[in-house]
């Protein structure tokens, strides 16, 4: 008897990730593309070549369950991802409906943080947890919500914009929605490029990172710097850790979560980190709140996250059902 899969994939804003999954919650095989397209045909026939060539090597397409796909900006009710920033095909994109055709499964399409959130209470450092917020630190930053054991939606599914919260930082730092100040202008990968270029040309504190050509500096350089103890790098990532705290402080009085889980590179980064975002939280947090919600990092593989809780959907569509 042949075995049967689904198929999660991760449509980031840079790289989309695309995993053959079991009913064991295993990604067996895995493969990545380019999101990088002026051309949402060229992108979507890039998609259907990899996923063929994965589903080939699990036999046929009849072993597949379905698709679950996560996107910024996706509406399960129109299966469209609708004017997403981040991608140059920009517009309202009914996505579902042309892969549908294409490959001929059922596909299910929903928010790319609420799909990393369901990993996560799936498979993941949230099993058990009914109550818990995960704040995905990437290339975005996005919010998925989980109460009393199910995903918050919102009206038509467009929830978990949280990189688009304003910090009210006043730098008057411009974010690529077209905003000024939102989170994801400060603790994104890019976000975080920008603050370590701020402090280089404001300080003259010394650092391995001024030996980079300013247009060639990324986040894996200062990531890199501040595992090495740099005295600069630290400073981006105080910074950046003290407004992290201070929003999750925030959404604490508002929803009261058991935990918040941050995944994506720049949660990651290290102890130091860590410890600066408890710091900050447990600076601004309400009192009544402090020592009840834990502040943990996704045990996950940053793409397997996502890339699992999207496959859900191909085993039970209706896990979204708002």
């Amino acid at each position: 008897m042949s075995k049967t899969y689904a198929i999660g994939i991760d449509m980031g804003n840079t790289t989309t990730s695309i995993g053959i999954v079991d009913t064991q919650g295993n990604v067996i095989n895995k493969s990545s593309i380019s999101s990088d397209y002026q051309n949402i045909t060229e992108y979507i026939d890039a998609i259907y070549d990899h996923l063929s060539a994965l589903i080939a090597q699990q036999g046929e397409v009849k072993n597949i369950k379905g698709i679950g796909l996560a996107s910024s900006e996706s509406n399960y009710f129109t299966g469209c991802v609708e004017f997403a920033p981040d991608h140059k095909w920009n517009g309202n994109t009914p996505i579902t409906q042309i892969l549908t055709k294409k490959l001929h499964l059922p596909i299910t399409l929903t928010n790319n943080a609420n799909a990393a959130a369901m990993g996560e209470m799936e498979y993941g450092i949230a099993q058990g947890m009914k109550d818990f917020i995960l704040l995905s630190l990437d290339n975005e930053v996005s919010r998925g919500t989980v109460a009393n054991g199910e995903i918050v939606y919102g009206h038509k599914i467009f929830t978990g914009k949280s990189g688009h919260i304003n910090v009210h930082n006043d730098r008057g730092r411009a974010c690529k929605c077209g905003k000024k100040d939102c989170l994801e202008a400060y603790c994104s990968t890019d976000g975080i490029v920008a603050t370590t270029l701020e402090l280089l040309a404001s300080s003259k504190e010394d650092s391995i990172l001024r030996n980079i050509p300013q247009n060639e500096l990324a986040f894996e350089n200062v990531y890199e710097a501040l595992l090495k103890e740099d005295k600069l790098a630290k400073e981006v990532y105080h910074f950046t850790a003290d407004l992290l705290g201070q929003l999750l402080s925030d959404l604490v009085a508002y929803s009261s979560p058991k935990a918040f889980i941050l995944s994506g590179k720049v949660a990651k980064s290290n102890e130091f980190f860590r410890q600066a975002i408890n710091e900050s939280f447990e600076a601004n947090v309400l009192k009544i709140y402090s020592g009840k919600t834990k502040i943990l990092t996704s045990n996950i593989e940053d793409s397997d996250a996502v890339i699992l809780g999207a496959s859900l959907l191909a085993w039970n569509p209706k896990l979204i059902d708002a």
